[in-house]
């Protein structure tokens, strides 16, 4: 056996090139899907062949940008558990107000009686400052977070904005419901 039984006839090569060449085109069509979904996940070729080379999609500018939102995301993600707390208070005070503690009298104010209230819960007035304090700074970071144009960026920004906004409204009902109440 010398060294030209080793070797492929030609034949035997262009069958073997021919079903290969089948057999990725097959493949490729069978995941044209998955392919396009990750080629426009990862921003095209340039964002394909960034993810290749350095492992990140995204430019540098933009994923400053994804980290800061990512920050702010998890600092808004206490939140919501803030303002739980916010309006347990407050309904312990409607409660209470009920009870006869902070109960109005017919020579008191609206003025006064919140003063009471508040005298009562100095806690309820502090964590409504503070809270609403956090989502001003989270608002303000939000803001100050550069797009770059990018739509993902911008998405995300604006989802983020409308949550602060949610957290903001739901923060004045419940401080107005007090109003009402006290009343």
């Amino acid at each position: 056996m010398g060294p030209s039984t080793l070797s492929l006839s030609p034949t035997v090569k262009s069958a073997a090139v021919t079903t290969t060449a089948v057999l990725v085109t097959g493949l490729l069509l069978h995941q044209r899907n998955a392919i396009s979904t990750c080629y426009h996940r990862h921003r095209g070729l340039e964002g394909f062949l960034r993810l290749l080379w350095i492992g990140d999609f995204l430019p540098p500018n933009i994923r400053a940008s994804m980290d800061q939102l990512d920050e702010v995301e998890e600092r808004m993600s206490k939140s919501g558990d803030q303002l739980d707390q916010i309006e347990i208070l407050v309904q312990r005070a409607r409660l209470e107000s009920v009870d006869g503690s902070t109960s109005p009298s017919c020579d008191m104010s609206r003025d006064e009686v919140r003063g009471k209230l508040f005298l009562q819960y100095p806690q309820l007035r502090t964590k409504i400052g503070v809270f609403s304090n956090k989502l001003d700074t989270l608002a303000a970071s939000i803001d100050s977070i550069q797009s770059h144009s990018d739509e993902e960026v911008k998405r995300r920004k604006k989802q983020l904005s409308n949550t602060i906004v949610e957290f903001m409204s739901e923060l004045d009902r419940t401080i107005a419901s007090l109003n009402l109440e006290v009343r």
